[in-house]
């Protein structure tokens, strides 16, 4: 699995965000003045190492930049995830559950849908898609899980039988990297659904994205999107500021600082639901001790981060993922205390434990912790590595390690990647017996009310003792011309440039 891509960074250089005084709310507000016209070519500016590999969406990789504007302009899936955090219907008609099992499932796809090559949507692209999915080395098996058999009833509607139940099944379709592919699908001639397709590639240089006018939706409404990877943060402000490119997207937001007041340019600033956690294996000693976990949850001081690591683009997390998920449990918050970690420590007889925090990005919040831990007996020493040696073959067996991407999602459609029963990510190596008998029994349960009351009780185990420290939800941030248009007030996804590409133009 090509866990660089799915992990890499947004934010690049957490240090910086420290220099940076927050002015996005503004920006976001004054944009939504402006109407876009239809027409001409916008080009954005993402951080990687100007590499392309094949174009699958099931198994991506190269730069993260290109790939999350894939799967969200030229792929998609059968679902997709509202901005409010729940579910909607896209490639399907529906999807309903065919008995009372929730392991039958029946989905209806949409009519009239064509792939980029002119061929119509049917039921063996979809079958032929969600087999690929299932097969190893894919991102997102693990949210469907195994299947028994694939049926085709007609050329719209398709019938499967799960091994397990799936009681959010329509959300575990909605990841977008389960997109729907055509059958026989070449990675060498990518061909979706989007309302982009594939125009010209330079290799090293360019990736260009071309309106699909056929597209089932709204049309876009720019003809064409030029993505161009820039190694250096500073060359990429260079490009914005001589007018080569439009938008730095995800931008290291000590660059701001050097715009800031220059009415040429504007922030785009959206709180989001994606995270960085620092992870704890829960099998392995001393962090099999659910004190030493509660402990460190305790005593890293949240607004610290929020203030000095983000300086306020972030807001104040608890521990919990899927913060737009409806059945979030927004009444779990939790308050720094120092004695009460430190008696937990003492307790665990855990005192002058010596501790190495290994960290791909997020290098600041990492220090954070480890100054706060300071104060209840705890030495941690704060590793960093680069991408090539953080993303190795110990990247699934490291004990206590972070600065790893997760981005916004509903809690199943995380949980079933990172502590679920077989999850796909199983990082912290999490077994809690009651955690995932509930799990079971909240995937067996189709009726969402009964279901959200076993989701909130997940949420007091993860709270109480799971293995991930989530101190902040941290805000996309965007640098744009003034012209651009059509930049959206909120976007929960963290991928709010790229989700936004079809409304997106120039102000007319």
């Amino acid at each position: 699995m090509t866990f660089e891509i799915r992990r890499r960074s947004f934010l690049k250089g957490a240090v910086g965000l420290a220099a940076f005084s927050a002015v996005g709310g503004l920006a976001s507000q004054a944009t939504a003045a402006q109407t876009p016209a239809k027409g001409g070519k916008l080009t954005i500016g993402t951080q990687g190492q100007a590499g392309l590999g094949p174009i699958d969406p099931h198994r991506p990789s190269g730069d993260l930049g290109i790939n999350i504007a894939n799967q969200f302009n030229v792929f998609e899936a059968l679902t997709k995830q509202s901005n409010e955090g729940g579910i909607e219907m896209c490639l399907a008609e529906s999807v309903t559950p065919g008995d009372d099992t929730a392991t039958v499932w029946v989905i209806k796809i949409k009519k009239g849908v064509s792939f980029h090559n002119g061929n119509e949507l049917k039921a063996d692209d979809v079958i032929f898609s969600l087999k690929r999915i299932r097969e190893p080395g894919t991102m997102t098996g693990g949210h469907i899980g195994p299947v028994k058999s694939y049926e085709k009833v007609d050329n719209h509607t398709v019938r499967l039988v799960l091994e397990a139940p799936r009681s959010w099944f329509p959300i575990a379709l909605s990841d977008p990297y389960s997109s729907i592919l055509p059958a026989g699908y070449d990675p060498k001639a990518p061909v979706g659904t989007g309302p982009f397709k594939y125009g010209a590639v330079v290799q090293s240089q360019s990736v260009t994205l071309d309106r699909f006018d056929k597209y089932h939706g709204t049309p876009a409404l720019l003809d064409s999107v030029v993505l161009r990877p820039f190694e250096d943060a500073s060359a990429m402000l260079n490009a914005l500021q001589s007018g080569q490119i439009d938008i730095i997207n995800d931008v290291d937001a000590s660059l701001i600082g050097e715009v800031e007041g220059d009415t040429k340019f504007k922030v785009y600033n959206s709180p989001t639901g994606k995270f960085y956690p620092i992870q704890m294996r829960t099998d392995v000693a001393p962090f099999n001790d659910v004190r030493l976990r509660q402990a460190l949850r305790l005593v890293i001081d949240r607004q610290a981060v929020l203030n000095s690591v983000y300086n306020g683009n972030a807001a104040l997390a608890s521990d919990l993922y899927g913060r737009y998920d409806p059945d979030f449990d927004k009444a779990l918050t939790r308050e720094r205390d120092v004695a009460k970690a430190k008696s937990l420590i003492e307790e665990a007889g855990l005192t002058g434990t010596a501790l190495e925090l290994v960290m791909y990005n997020d290098m600041a919040t990492a220090l954070v912790l480890a100054d706060n831990a300071k104060e209840i007996g705890i030495n941690i020493t704060v590793k960093q590595l680069d991408g090539a040696s953080f993303f190795n073959e110990e990247y699934m067996e490291r004990h206590f390690f972070g600065g790893d991407y997760w981005p916004s999602g509903p809690i199943f459609l995380i949980s079933s990647l990172a502590d679920g029963p077989n999850a796909g990510l199983d990082q912290i190596r999490w077994r809690d017996a009651e955690y995932l008998d509930l799990w079971k029994k909240a995937s067996n349960t189709l009726d969402a009310a009964a279901r959200r009351d076993i989701t909130m009780k997940l949420q007091d185990i993860l709270f109480e003792r799971g293995g991930w420290i989530i101190p902040v939800y941290i805000n996309e941030l965007a640098l744009c011309k003034a012209e651009v248009a059509g930049l959206p007030a909120f976007d929960q996804s963290g991928a709010g440039i790229y989700r936004a590409l079809p409304g997106l133009g120039f102000a007319s």
